[in-house]
């Protein structure tokens, strides 16, 4: 064999540089443990998981044409957006199929916004803390941020308006207002009006990423893009029926889906055209709907029951928000305490989760971490307070 010759590093483009895992923490660098209890998830539960439902969509998603195995609909399978399209509808946020590009799960579609829209040094408005997916696209393309602080309602509006009066003036404001991860908050009815408004006054478009807006607890909050068709909307199947179909959605206004659907032909050509049948003939037919009242009963009581556990364990001054949906609590230690330190002595004890850090373009540390609680049974949620417990009180 040849010895290698090619010294790759002069070649490379300046935004390799900018490419990255999705999570800073190395994980693999903490203590290891024989049984470790893991926070991290922000998944489906494995029982929760409609498997023999999808393994029939799938097989009659093969009785096809041949023609369905060759290229064709860029913009995903009709039937599928017509799907996605009355689903939107019935949410009170209507488009047409024809506003609807179906992609490789959300993260592609925000992949295409930013190819769209971004040039290196453009500022993009984003929540404190965000989404660690969301700032690994938007570093690609060079972004800068400005981070808007948060509270239990959601995104301070007198603080993003400072951050769109500043110049040059941002891109993007990107949200996640419904369940928001890593938060797990929710935009309040009045600062929805209020950040729609904002958007509009600054000319700066909005992107709503509402992986968990489906999986409400106690109401359906809606789409932000019922309230404006000029949102760029991302959705997803990923957290309502199995994360591994990477089957999402980006709704658009009609001047801009061209340009959308040709960035992802430019990308992959198509989504897996069988695929999104049997997505289509899984979450057809009122079966979706009877399937969410059916696991979100699940998620509140392992909510319900992490909060409970919260409270006895934690030591005092300790704080968390109250989600009213999805799969994450925001916890925030007393007296300054780094989540990053307590990370490595959680670890050994055999607990771990995402510390703070890794929801900031900075990654600073901080006394903030996410809790995710979607994929742990109640016994272990109650094993792995005790133990975080432990560990924060000794810190403390």
């Amino acid at each position: 064999m040849t010895e290698r010759q090619i010294d790759w590093a002069p070649l490379l483009a300046p935004r390799a540089a900018a490419i990255h895992a999705s999570v800073y923490p190395k994980f693999g660098a903490l203590p290891e443990h024989p049984d470790v209890i893991n926070f991290k998830g922000g998944a489906p539960a494995a029982e929760c998981l409609p498997i023999a439902h999808l393994r029939h969509s799938i097989c009659r998603a093969w009785q096809v044409e041949p023609g369905v195995l060759y290229y064709e609909e860029s913009e995903g399978f009709l039937g599928l957006r017509e799907l996605i399209a009355a689903r939107m509808a019935r949410r009170g946020a209507p488009v047409s199929p024809g506003e609807v590009l179906v992609t490789n799960g959300s993260q592609q579609g925000l992949e295409l916004i930013a190819k769209l829209l971004l040039e290196p040094g453009d500022r993009v408005v984003v929540e404190g803390p965000t989404y660690f997916g969301a700032l690994q696209i938007f570093d690609i393309y060079q972004a800068t941020y400005d981070v808007v602080p948060m509270d239990q309602d959601g995104i301070d509006p007198v603080a993003l308006e400072a951050a769109l009066k500043r110049e040059p003036r941002p891109k993007l404001i990107y949200l996640i207002p419904t369940f928001q991860n890593p938060a797990g908050v929710s935009l309040s009815p009045e600062r929805r009006r209020a950040v729609i408004d904002l958007s509009h006054r600054y000319n700066v478009p909005i992107v709503e990423d509402d992986p968990y807006g489906e999986l409400w607890f106690e109401r359906d909050l809606g789409p932000l893009r019922a309230l404006d068709p000029d949102v760029l909307y991302l959705g997803t199947f990923s957290k309502t029926l199995a994360p591994a179909l990477r089957m999402g959605w980006l709704a658009a206004p009609p001047e801009l889906m061209q340009r959308f659907i040709d960035a992802k032909e430019s990308v992959d050509i198509q989504s897996d055209r069988v695929l999104q049948r049997a997505v289509a003939e899984a979450a057809g037919g009122g079966w979706l709907d009877q399937h969410l009242e059916q696991v979100r009963p699940i998620y509140r009581s392992r909510r319900d029951h992490l909060l409970a556990r919260l409270a006895e364990e934690m030591p005092p001054g300790t704080r968390w928000t109250l989600p009213g949906g999805g799969f994450f609590v925001w916890v925030t230690l007393p007296g300054g305490m780094s989540a990053d330190a307590l990370l490595h002595r959680a670890a050994a004890e055999g607990v771990q989760y995402y510390a703070g850090s890794s929801f900031y373009p900075d990654t600073c540390q901080r006394p903030t971490f996410r809790l995710g609680f979607s994929t742990l049974p109640e016994e272990r949620i109650s094993e792995g307070l005790a133990r975080l417990g432990r560990v924060a009180r000794d810190i403390g």
